[in-house]
């Protein structure tokens, strides 16, 4: 039933060599697991072996915990055939989401002691005939859930591999379900040859690097903000509120001031109120504000220099603006 299904699933054939499973411990073992490529030659994914312990806890929490999750030896083949072509793209648009699908809650898991030994990929890049080699994977996160009493939860996970001959070994702390999602990586690789990534330069560049090796040992802190306004009132000098509203919140996903770029996650706006006043002459109060705040007179002539500076650039995934009240004055008469 796992070969029928699963081939059926991914519409390719899965192969897996041996089952074992018991019913006491609630253990669960594969053995010569294998997915077949696209074209049914060879096979794509192998693991040696898989190991699953459910904890009889998925019953009372009614989601998945699993007390442990072994993989060992793993290797997987991918090939890119063009710019943006891969040997996997029948899998990713059988698992795309469809357009028309509606939202839906994250499903809740609890996660102890993922390991991952000797994994291997590799990336076959026919367009550049390069061939990249991610040997030595090793994975440990002794946990990681989203149910609720769990998010707070600090992990530690550790991940090492060699690629294309250099070694790399990355340690983190994270809580990566907790408001915020503060994490710390420690990132070290050694000798990092250089001349594989030679060859994604343009080829128009009046110059071309060759060689290189690059070493460092990498700490970075990440922590996604957010902040919240309430109960603000925009007025002019002695006047009537000209806008107001309950709670701005604004969730910021990346910010890169020498880059001059800006990206909000979502910004949340709600009571909004806002009055709008035309005074004697049928100008709305906005208009004469932004007169007021533009220079008398022509601009001076900037300053010359070697280069314009870039515009900021802002994206945003998310606006929403709710209870709107909009109250219209009409024109005062002197």
């Amino acid at each position: 039933q796992l070969e029928t299904r699963g081939s059926q699933l991914l519409g390719r054939e899965l192969r897996v060599g041996q089952v074992q499973f018991s019913p006491h411990t609630l253990t669960l073992t594969l053995r010569e697991l294998s997915m077949a490529s696209a074209s049914g030659d060879a096979p794509q994914l192998q693991v040696e072996r898989l190991f699953v312990d459910l904890d009889a806890r998925s019953l009372l929490r009614l989601a998945p915990v699993i007390a442990a999750l072994e993989i060992d030896a793993p290797r997987l083949q991918l090939a890119r055939l063009a710019d943006g072509r891969y040997d996997i793209d029948d899998l990713l648009q059988r698992f795309a989401p469809q357009p028309e699908a509606q939202p839906s809650e994250p499903a809740r898991f609890a996660l102890f002691n993922l390991r991952v030994v000797g994994g291997e990929v590799s990336l076959d890049d026919r367009p550049v005939g390069r061939t990249h080699e991610l040997r030595r994977i090793v994975l440990d996160l002794p946990f990681l859930s989203n149910l609720p009493d769990d998010l707070q939860v600090k992990v530690e996970p550790r991940l090492a591999f060699e690629l294309n001959g250099s070694a790399f070994d990355n340690h983190g702390r994270s809580t990566p379900f907790a408001e915020g999602r503060a994490s710390e990586f420690d990132i070290r690789f050694d000798a990092l040859d250089l001349a594989p990534m030679w060859a994604y330069l343009p080829a128009t560049l009046p110059v071309q690097p060759r060689g290189g090796r690059l070493s460092a040992e990498l700490k970075l802190h990440f922590e996604q903000p957010q902040g919240e306004l309430r109960d603000m009132q925009v007025q002019p000098p002695g006047d009537a509120p000209l806008l107001a509203w309950q709670s701005l919140r604004v969730q910021l996903a990346d910010l890169r001031p020498l880059q001059r770029s800006v990206v909000l996650d979502n910004v949340e706006l709600d009571g909004l109120v806002l009055h709008l006043r035309r005074d004697a002459e049928g100008r709305f109060e906005l208009e004469r504000l932004a007169g007021a705040a533009l220079p008398a007179g022509p601009a001076p002539a900037p300053a010359p220099t070697s280069a314009a500076a870039p515009a900021w650039q802002l994206q945003l995934g998310l606006l929403a603006v709710n209870g709107v009240a909009l109250s219209v004055q009409p024109k005062q008469v002197v």
